[in-house]
């Protein structure tokens, strides 16, 4: 699955989480946008600047608020997941297999 975005991108970003065909149940759990960037051809774990949260638990909605300096052409594509903690600090993440490409265009 690809996304595009253009740099400086700072408009909410959604995704429904869901396993086995049906909404992920996010009551009581906490989501962090975990990923890669490319630099220098090479990709590198990435802090994002930006905010993300669950928007509707029972639907598995989780967004991502991107700062304007999140999103950049030159380090795209990002490779993203949602990590996913229980009350218990079990982990998963999501999507289980191949993670979320971001590509990033100049505006």
């Amino acid at each position: 699955m690809a996304d595009t975005f253009r740099q400086a991108w700072t408009e909410p970003i959604l995704y429904a989480l869901t396993q086995n065909g049906n909404p992920l149940n996010l009551a009581g759990l906490t989501v962090a946008l975990v990923g890669d960037q490319t630099l220098n051809r090479q990709l590198t774990p990435i802090s994002f600047a930006g905010t993300v949260g669950i928007s509707n638990a029972t639907e598995g909605i989780v967004y991502f608020n991107p700062a304007a300096t999140d999103l950049v052409a030159t380090s795209s594509p990002y490779y993203v997941r949602w990590q996913i903690t229980d009350g218990s600090g079990l982990v998963s993440f999501y999507p289980r297999l191949n993670p979320i490409t971001w590509i990033v265009q100049n505006p």
